[in-house]
C-alpha cells in the first residue's frame, strides 16, 4: 500500500524515519510550559499535550490560555491535544476537545475510539476538517494487551472510522506485548494507506520506539529529561539510533 502523508502543523507523516515525540502531562500550566521549553531546546519534532491530570478541564479561558502559550513557547513544534476516555465523563471530554477546536489551540486531536459513539463526535469532527485540524483516532489497552489478529482489526476499525492517523497505545508488562503491538502494526501498514502510530507505555516502551521505521509507524515517542514516559530514551539517543538504524542495510 502506498502511505498518505498527513500533515500536522509543520510536521508530514510519510514513510520513512518516524518524527520523534514528547509528552506533555501535569496539572498546573506552570508545570506545562516548564516543560515545554525543555522540549524546545530538544530534537523532537512534534509534543503530545496529554490533558489527563489538566487541573483546570473545565476552565475554558484557562484552558485556551495554556494552550496559546504552549504554542507559544514550542513555535513550529505542532501539540496534539490527548484526553483519555477514563479521564473524564463523555460531556466533559467533548467540551475540552471543541473548546480547543474552537480557538485552534491544537494541531491535532488524538480521540479514543471507545468515544466515536457519542452524539459530539461527528460536529467536532467536521469542525476539525473546517479548520485543518488532523484527527487521530486510537485504541488504548491498559489490561491485557490482545492478540496480533484482534490488533490487527483495531487498526482496520480506526481507518475505517475516518481517522486522518490511527493509533495504538498498550501498557506493556511483559516483552511478548511490544513484540505483538510490533508485528500488528507491521502488518496493518502492509495494508493500510493512513500513517499508523504505534506506542508502547511502561519500562519498555523504548524498544518499539527504536523499531519505530522498522514496523512503519509514523511517530515514535521519547523524552527530554524527565519530560516525556519513564520508560522512553532520551530524544537525543533515541535520534541518534533511529538515523543509526535509518542507513543500515536493506532499511
Amino acid at each position: 500500500m502506498i502511505l498518505k502523508s498527513v500533515t500536522i502543523g509543520t510536521v508530514t507523516l510519510a514513510a520513512g524515519v518516524p518524527k520523534i515525540g514528547v509528552t506533555l502531562a501535569g496539572a498546573k500550566q506552570s508545570t506545562l510550559l516548564g516543560a515545554a521549553a525543555q522540549v524546545l531546546t530538544s530534537a523532537a519534532q512534534i509534543v503530545e499535550w496529554r490533558l489527563d491530570d489538566y487541573e483546570e478541564l473545565d476552565n475554558r479561558a484557562a484552558l485556551v490560555n495554556t494552550a496559546t502559550q504552549l504554542q507559544q513557547i514550542l513555535g513550529t513544534i505542532p501539540v496534539i491535544a490527548t484526553l483519555s476516555a477514563t479521564a473524564t465523563d463523555a460531556a466533559t471530554y467533548y467540551d475540552t476537545y471543541r473548546t480547543l477546536v474552537n480557538n485552534r489551540a491544537a494541531a491535532a486531536v488524538d480521540i479514543d475510539l471507545a468515544m466515536t459513539n457519542q452524539d459530539d463526535f461527528v460536529p467536532l469532527t467536521k469542525q476539525m476538517r473546517a479548520q485543518g485540524i488532523k484527527l487521530i483516532l486510537s485504541a488504548t489497552y491498559q489490561a491485557q494487551v490482545p492478540t496480533l489478529a484482534e490488533l490487527e482489526q483495531t487498526y482496520q476499525t480506526l481507518a475505517a472510522a475516518g481517522g486522518d492517523v490511527a493509533r495504538i497505545k498498550v501498557v506493556a508488562r511483559q516483552p511478548q506485548d511490544v513484540l505483538t503491538l510490533m508485528a500488528a502494526t507491521a502488518q496493518a501498514r502492509a495494508n493500510l494507506t493512513l500513517p499508523l502510530i504505534a506506542t508502547t507505555l511502561g519500562t519498555l516502551g523504548r524498544y518499539n520506539s527504536v523499531c519505530g521505521q522498522l514496523i512503519g509507524s509514523a511517530v515514535t515517542f521519547g523524552r527530554v529529561g524527565r519530560v516525556g514516559g519513564t520508560g522512553q530514551l532520551p530524544v537525543s539517543q533515541l535520534k541518534q539510533t533511529l538515523q543509526t538504524l535509518a542507513t543500515a542495510e536493506g532499511a
